[in-house]
């Protein structure tokens, strides 16, 4: 397991989702535009028999809890798979550096929490009562020739609300599938550029881990430690991301508006890029890749990309499809890997080392 002065991260981060899951969805409820919401979607009956006090409980209250319960009921039964399978797709990324995989980590929680959720959460949950109740059966020891009744009735019971709340969901797309993408599509220049910033500060950072390399092999004096090249990086994220919000956008354009300059961000795009190719060019012909195997030069590819893909994302009409492109590119990566693992990862231990 990956460890933090003898904590289990794998298992905190499992234990965190199980809380985080319920209060995405509770939150979900009480903003715009889900707050402006109302059963009156639901195409069964002509005029809404829950309307005030009922439909207020069921939409803010119950329709939360029963959108996360599936979600949460995994991560509290499947936790040892769960924990393992975040430590096979850490291993699987081989020794690509902890920044690189907190960048695929980034991306995937961007894409998550306002494209997936958002869209599928509600369709999720209906199939995800059928897949609770045998967790819950799971839970009690019966794990092995369960009747299929003892699935579907309780299952059917348990799916009607998200069923109501998802037909109503999608009945009223106008009032909020449309706001809910605006929202991705007026933010995602900060969501993007946080990630951007992030992707510039390994690259410049590598470089300067990789000089320090060199020196270290020129004098013979102990190989670079860890800890340096990600309190460089550190450094330098923090730094960009102050340029990029303080500077790059700090026009008369609000935050969120593709037409500031952005000279700062362009510059220091230019310098990554270029020591990034130059980086991987010195190492290709010294034969010694990124994290010092194949597989982790592979993994540190998709940074360069991202970076480069920069300079082009202002040339098109819709600059936020791009982003939402690139941005759930990487994250597919992620949960790629995430899906293999879990499929692989035991329940009770892990493979032998």
């Amino acid at each position: 397991m990956v460890q933090l002065r003898g904590l289990m991260v794998n298992r905190l981060i499992v234990l965190l989702q199980i809380f985080i899951f319920p209060a995405y969805f509770y939150i979900w409820m009480w903003v715009e535009p889900m707050r402006s919401m109302t059963l009156d979607g639901f195409f069964f009956w002509g005029s809404n028999p829950w309307t005030g006090t009922p439909e207020h409980i069921i939409l803010r209250w119950v329709a939360p809890l029963i959108f996360a319960l599936s979600f949460s009921l995994a991560s509290a039964i499947k936790a040892t798979r769960i924990a393992n399978s975040y430590d096979l797709m850490w291993r699987a990324l081989g020794k690509v550096r902890i920044d690189t995989k907190i960048f695929y980590m980034v991306n995937a929680m961007f894409c998550l929490f306002f494209l997936i959720l958002p869209f599928a959460g509600p369709l999720i949950a209906v199939f995800g009562a059928f897949f609770a109740v045998k967790l819950i059966l799971y839970a009690f020891g019966v794990k092995k020739n369960v009747p299929a009744i003892l699935i579907v009735i309780p299952g059917l019971f348990l799916a009607a609300i998200p069923l109501i709340i998802t037909i109503a969901f999608f009945a009223e797309y106008n009032l909020l599938l449309g706001p809910i993408w605006e929202i991705w599509a007026n933010y995602s220049p900060v969501f993007y550029g946080i990630v951007l910033c992030l992707a510039c500060a390994i690259a410049v950072g590598n470089f300067f881990v990789f000089l320090r390399e060199g020196a270290s092999q020129v004098s013979y004096k102990k190989e670079v430690g860890e800890r340096i090249g990600i309190l460089i990086k550190i450094v330098l994220f923090a730094v960009f991301l102050v340029l990029y919000l303080f500077v790059d956008n700090s026009t008369s354009a609000p935050i969120t508006s593709w037409t500031t300059t952005g000279i700062a961000m362009f510059v220091i795009n230019i310098v990554a890029v270029s020591l990034s190719v130059f980086e991987t060019i010195i190492r290709w012909r010294k034969k010694t890749p990124k994290g010092g195997s194949t597989g982790g030069a592979a993994g540190t590819l998709m940074v360069p990309i991202f970076i480069a893909m920069n300079f082009f994302i202002k040339l098109f009409a819709r600059p936020d499809i791009f982003v939402t492109i690139i941005v759930a590119l990487s994250a597919v990566i992620f949960f790629g890997l995430f899906v293999v693992a879990y499929k692989y990862a035991e329940d009770e231990t892990l493979f032998e080392e």
